[in-house]
């Protein structure tokens, strides 16, 4: 009489460690795919900064094409306080902010804003601007170093944004001055 209820518990006991290797697997395979799955996570945020960035560049086209910016790249100072005037120290005012350049010709701040960036500059975005393109017309943009004065002729090779850092799996965006995006190692 004993029999059956000793093959009914031996019964449950073996679905119940049947279910254990279950979740166990299925946690094991769970652990595996988390790392791959914020890989595309982040790869879709690069993505989606490369489409800001190419719409920053159309936006900045928009405004090289406008006669009344006299043909020129917009000058747009970066928030880190790099493109300061060096002669008195101060800050360039907020109407050289990409937004107050650029809301014109289509760029909002969600657009100046990379997904990645969790503490976006509330007027720069986050993207660093080069100070070499401010006021430079394209098809002659000049450097201007300790030793003398560059004339630049391949825009591909400017750069006028890019992320700050190095937020896409360890990559950076860059919007050149040509207009296309590219992601940097």
């Amino acid at each position: 009489m004993n029999m059956p209820r000793f093959k009914n518990s031996l019964r449950a006991g073996f679905t119940l460690i049947e279910l254990l290797v279950v979740i166990s697997i299925i946690a094991m395979l769970a652990s595996l795919s988390l790392p791959a799955i914020q890989s595309g996570i982040e790869k879709a945020k690069s993505a989606k900064c490369m489409g800001n960035l190419r719409g920053i560049g159309s936006a900045v086209a928009q405004y090289i094409a406008d006669p009344v910016n006299g043909h020129q790249f917009p000058p747009i100072y970066s928030a880190s306080g790099g493109s300061a005037d060096v002669s008195t120290g101060t800050a360039p005012p907020e109407s050289l902010a990409p937004l107050a350049c650029l809301e014109a010709y289509g760029v909002t701040m969600p657009m100046l804003t990379c997904p990645s960036d969790r503490a976006p500059d509330t007027n720069y975005g986050s993207y660093m601007w080069s100070p070499i393109l401010q006021g430079e017309q394209p098809q002659d943009v000049h450097i201007y170093t300790r030793g003398g004065v560059f004339t630049i002729d391949r825009l591909s090779r400017l750069t006028i944004c890019t992320d700050n850092g190095r937020p896409h799996l360890g990559k950076l965006n860059v919007l050149r001055a040509d207009g296309h995006v590219e992601s940097k190692p």
